[in-house]
């Protein structure tokens, strides 16, 4: 009697066992995605990348952002409201983003929750948009404006109180709406020179590119470029924010290493400024410039916007590091 009292027991929890993993599966199934793309915007590789970026934004900084594409939505200021509600983003605590696309309208709006409205006021998100955001849509990248402008909504969440301020759950109407500029073409970069952009030392070039970006000077043909860096800039996005916040992070990093072997040099600032990345510069034509190519592929960022290495991508400036100790994911220690 015991035995068969004990195996009903066993046969009941497993039951209930079940039973709660169809329930959750469901829920799991039923929860409204992070991006969602009705009209096939996006490839499915893109999607997968902004869901994972958000998920993230998420676990670190307990923000809920989320994406609708789609077209015909009619008011965009009152649909991303009555979606913000629909969805519940950000729960109680109201700290919620909500991107709405209209394709066929060509608008977008970034609608902010009440918890979050004092971390991303409206200016700021107005910015954000014209500044950052449709100047990739404006040459047919849409995942890319997202993405991007993810990294300075991350860097403004760190500039702010991490718990956000408190408020009541939903949105209040704050955020902006703006014309999308889909298929506008991007802009077409700027070829002002950069005085005294001839430096005879690499702090002197990374200053000269400070005051570039200080400048929102784009133009990609600078000395202070390498020719492979020259090269790439031709056919690069480059935004206004980007150079604004290259500009403010260039302003706020000190170089307190240089290591230097021939004809490279790495400049690299305290380790415990992980938001400071190293920059390298090569020696070209008897003068020192900044080699972005290869501190594009050597050189990534991870969560909360901290630098890393790729280990095999470092190439003729792998001596810059041989002091430090990299963990698994390249991060330095």
């Amino acid at each position: 009697m015991g035995a068969r009292l004990v195996a009903l027991l066993i046969g009941v929890l497993l039951a209930l066992a079940a039973l709660g993993w169809v329930w959750q599966s469901r829920w799991a199934s039923q929860a409204p995605p992070l991006v969602e793309d009705r009209v096939g915007l996006l490839s499915e590789a893109q999607r997968r990348r902004l869901v994972e970026t958000h998920r993230l934004l998420r676990e670190d900084h307990e923000i809920d952002y989320r994406v609708v594409i789609d077209r015909d939505l009619g008011d965009l200021d009152r649909y991303a409201a009555t979606e913000f509600r629909r969805l519940a983003l950000g729960g109680e605590s109201g700290r919620g983003l909500l991107l709405v696309l209209d394709v066929a309208a060509n608008e977008l709006r970034l609608e902010v929750g009440h918890g979050l409205e004092g971390v991303f006021v409206d200016a700021f998100i107005a910015y954000l948009e014209a500044r950052q955001m449709t100047e990739f849509f404006a040459a047919g990248r849409v995942a890319d404006g997202i993405l991007a402008s993810t990294e300075l909504l991350v860097a403004q969440a760190e500039g702010a109180d991490p718990l956000g301020s408190l408020g009541l759950a939903g949105s209040g109407g704050a955020g902006a709406r703006l014309p999308a500029r889909l298929g506008e073409g991007a802009r077409r970069p700027g070829t002002t020179p950069l005085a005294g952009e001839v430096a005879d030392s690499p702090e002197a070039v990374l200053a000269a590119y400070r005051q570039a970006m200080a400048q929102r000077n784009d133009n990609p043909d600078l000395a202070i470029y390498s020719r492979e860096t020259r090269e790439m800039l031709a056919s690069w996005v480059v935004t206004p924010a980007q150079m604004d916040n290259m500009a403010r992070s260039l302003a706020d990093c000190p170089v307190e290493v240089r290591r230097g072997s021939g004809d490279r040099v790495v400049l690299r600032a305290p380790l415990s400024r992980g938001d400071c990345p190293p920059y390298f510069l090569v020696r070209e034509a008897q003068a020192w410039r900044l080699d972005l190519v290869a501190m594009q592929a050597a050189i990534r960022f991870g969560r909360n916007n901290r630098w890393r290495l790729e280990r095999g991508q470092l190439g003729a400036y792998a001596f810059a590091f041989d002091d430090l100790r990299l963990d698994a994911n390249g991060y330095p220690r």
